[in-house]
């Protein structure tokens, strides 16, 4: 059964439903318009990741800073975690043990929306490997399967009411579908130097570097800030294929100015008192 059956089935079933839609969503849809339409197909909630995010951060935080015996590699990339499991298993203890975004903010939702189904909606294939893995997702669909749903409900572009996320928190990670987001948004002043991380995007150039790890330690550095796909996630597979990476990197930028700018005081904040019953760490 392919993502949009599985979609269309659960419309069906009549549960509510949450989206979580991934940060790089401004890429390739207009804002707020994307909710109204979201809200259209059925969908009772939509958050953004920017939440799990910040708790994918605080806790790589922590792991870094009590252990620099290793080259700590990022496992948000869920293509590049596949990758090490496969090819590299020597190098799996280097990925930190934290869950994605995506698998941070779900938890977060099953926590505050305990009877709704949750669905993730990004750029990634891969992200339904993770999904699988986790178990705290439903259903992962790509941008593109999401246009294809539009379109097979007919739902178009006519209404510009101003709506806003279900928010938890609204700030600097939404940059983090661009290489090198997580380092620059890690605020690792203080546990790594600029000169200790490494951020490479693509495949080919990540597995010469991988290939050249023999042991836990790569040089000198302790962070490897990798993202599979060429030009971070906005350059992923499940993107729709208008408009070109540099239009797509302005709009993600664009969007964490508007935000800052306009949206500061719209719903909660996000504070990690609100989530520390949650364990977000991740076995891989």
């Amino acid at each position: 059964m392919s993502g949009i059956e599985k979609f269309y089935k659960l419309l069906r079933n009549k549960t509510p439903l949450v989206c979580m839609l991934a940060p790089s969503f401004i890429a390739d849809f207009d804002y707020p318009e994307i909710i109204w339409k979201l809200q259209a197909l059925g969908f009772d909630k939509v958050v953004e990741l920017t939440f799990g995010a910040k708790m994918t951060n605080i806790f790589y935080h922590k792991v870094i800073k009590e252990d620099k015996s290793k080259s700590w590699i990022a496992s948000p990339c869920p293509t590049l975690v596949q990758l090490i499991k496969n090819k590299y298993p020597h190098l799996v203890g280097n990925l930190v043990p934290v869950h994605s975004p995506m698998g941070c903010m779900s938890l977060i939702c099953r926590k505050f929306y305990p009877k709704h189904r949750i669905v993730f909606i990004g750029p990634c294939i891969s992200k339904k490997v993770e999904s699988a893995e986790i178990g705290s997702v439903d259903l992962a669909l790509t941008y593109r399967e999401l246009e294809e749903i539009f379109k097979n409900k007919k739902v178009g572009n006519g209404r510009k009411k101003k709506l806003t996320f279900n928010k938890f928190y609204n700030d600097y990670t939404k940059i983090y579908p661009l290489p090198g987001g997580l380092s620059d948004t890690l605020h690792y002043k203080g546990i790594l130097k600029k000169s200790e991380i490494l951020i490479e995007d693509g495949i080919d150039k990540i597995t010469k570097i991988l290939d050249n790890m023999k042991g836990p330690k790569y040089k000198n550095y302790l962070f490897l800030d990798f993202l599979s796909c060429r030009d971070g996630c906005i350059g992923g597979p499940g993107m729709t294929v208008i408009g070109t990476i540099e239009e797509k990197t302005d709009r993600v930028l664009k969007y964490r100015e508007f935000a800052r700018r306009s949206e500061k005081d719209l719903g909660r904040r996000g504070k990690i008192v609100h989530v520390d019953d949650i364990d977000f760490s991740r076995k891989i």
